[in-house]
């Protein structure tokens, strides 16, 4: 049985949050929010405005709608294109439900290189360098709770979601 509120697709850009969450999508049939773009009724999406004062509201509607969504008893949610210091506030912010951060990582820098740089990515997201150092960041901070850092690095999306579906299934994000 499936019981997850939440299912938060984390990761550096070019690690293929998007694509996974696609996936996640279509078979779980639940709602789905690209905080990319939520941010885009405020900011520009090619991250020309980005702004610490606009983001902060678009996520604080986030918060607002996820939250509904939950209190509504939606079941796995999914919500991806968060920066990561806003992944490592999950674990807080949604303290007493039931969530999962499945978070994408890669091993190899050039695979992430060649991501980032593809001229078919739906994203406008190009700076390769802050790519890279995100995903280092990711890969050496500590695990956060109900979190499972998922080697994304060989292009399976349809074995990444397969395995999230199987975290969410096993209960094992629950918070008792």
């Amino acid at each position: 049985m499936i019981m997850s509120s939440l299912v938060v697709i984390g990761g550096a850009p070019g690690s293929g949050k998007t694509t996974v969450s696609n996936l996640l999508y279509a078979t779980l049939q639940s709602p789905m929010i690209d905080f990319g773009d939520l941010r885009n009724f405020h900011l520009d999406l090619f991250w020309k405005k980005e702004s610490e004062s606009e983001e902060q509201m678009s996520f604080e509607n986030l918060i607002y709608i996820l939250k509904n969504y939950i209190r509504n008893e939606y079941k796995n949610v999914i919500v991806n294109d968060l920066q990561d210091f806003r992944v490592q506030q999950i674990p807080q912010i949604f303290e007493n439900d039931d969530y999962i951060i499945a978070t994408l990582v890669l091993y190899d820098d050039e695979e992430l290189k060649a991501r980032v740089l593809n001229p078919t990515r739906d994203s406008g997201f190009r700076d390769v360098e802050r790519a890279l150092a995100w995903n280092q960041a990711v890969i050496e901070r500590p695990t956060l709770k109900n979190e499972y850092k998922l080697d994304n690095t060989v292009k399976h999306p349809e074995e990444t979601s397969r395995k999230i579906i199987s975290l969410i299934n096993s209960g094992c994000n629950l918070n008792l």
